[in-house]
């Protein structure tokens, strides 16, 4: 029997081929294989599904694509992968890999400064995931809407679904896949919104609690949103040494640079550049900060994230007054 002469409607991607890309996946978040050669090989393995006429491996391999580019900063590559892998996903009839995808679709637009859209993907996502009884994409939907009501500046609803997905997050099995991953992405959020109520103690307690688990994960992805964090918060805190708190903030901020540049998160290196430009012009360092967010608008303007590059040049014009 020649089984290749018709496509496979299987529902998911078989166990190998899965298990070959999260291996390339995780090469790639250590830092251990180059953006590049990861493209390569998940671009080799949409073509090796294609010849073999395996819808939810080619819908596998374009969802890995778009996640990679997305954390490159390239959106509007990110969202057409996902949205090629959602219409092979609708095709084998796989209603758990489509909340998936609505999930990492809403972050490209959230990204984007789309933030009405994000949300509608987010709660597809979440109304999906609760039909399914999938507890995970249930909490992430929660944390990423969450994370766009603090964008939207709906600072006490984004702190209810922040806490929300907290406490779902208790719920999950030991050892979970993306725990900590999560958990870093909660206190990150939970930090800002401190921050900007001023409520500097409890900021620093998020900011450390962010750390904390992004050491457990040890990716670099995590550990530059721990780092900047603490670079946000350290800010904040007329005398850090007063109270034994090592470090300055340009210090945090290298060390989040340098771990995004690892596996050349170009949107978070942006993001980061504009936190230490706030960061030098708090510290009345007016000409370092100009030039930070110059370099952070160009970044977010060549990888249109209009909303931040918005603000980057908002804020550069206060600087320079």
């Amino acid at each position: 029997m020649v089984i290749n002469t018709i496509s496979s409607f299987d529902a998911d991607p078989t166990p190998e081929f899965n298990a070959r890309g999260l291996a390339v996946l995780h090469q790639w978040e250590k830092s251990e294989l180059p953006f590049d050669e990861a493209i390569l090989r998940f671009t080799q393995m949409v073509q090796e599904a294609i010849q073999s006429k395996h819808l939810a491996n080619q819908g596998r391999a374009e969802h890995f694509l778009g996640y990679l580019q997305h954390y490159r900063g390239n959106l509007n590559t990110s969202i057409m992968h996902y949205d090629r892998a959602r219409s092979l996903f609708i095709q084998v009839g796989n209603e758990n890999r489509i909340a998936i995808i609505d999930l990492n679709q809403g972050e490209n637009y959230r990204n984007k400064g789309e933030f009405s859209r994000a949300r509608r993907l987010y709660r597809n996502a979440h109304d999906a995931a609760a039909r399914l009884g999938n507890l995970r994409i249930q909490t992430m939907a929660i944390v990423n809407e969450g994370l766009a009501l603090l964008s939207l500046k709906d600072y006490g609803a984004a702190r209810d679904s922040l806490e929300e997905g907290l406490r779902l997050s208790d719920q999950w099995a030991e050892g979970d896949d993306d725990f900590y991953e999560l958990r870093c992405e909660i206190y990150h959020g939970l930090a800002t919104l401190d921050l900007i109520a001023e409520n500097i103690a409890e900021a620093w307690q998020h900011a450390q609690n962010c750390l904390e688990s992004a050491s457990q994960e040890k990716q670099p992805l995590s550990l530059g949103y721990a780092y900047r964090i603490m670079g946000e918060v350290l800010t904040a805190i007329t005398n850090p040494g007063a109270i034994g708190i090592e470090g300055t903030p340009d210090d945090y901020y290298r060390a989040a640079l340098e771990a995004f540049r690892h596996i050349n998160a170009e949107g978070e290196i942006g993001r980061t550049v504009y936190s230490q430009a706030k960061s030098l012009a708090h510290r009345s360092k007016r000409r370092s900060a100009a030039q930070m967010f110059k370099e952070a608008m160009v970044i977010f303007t060549q990888l249109g994230m209009t909303d931040d590059a918005a603000k980057a040049a908002e804020a550069q014009l206060l600087v320079l007054k």
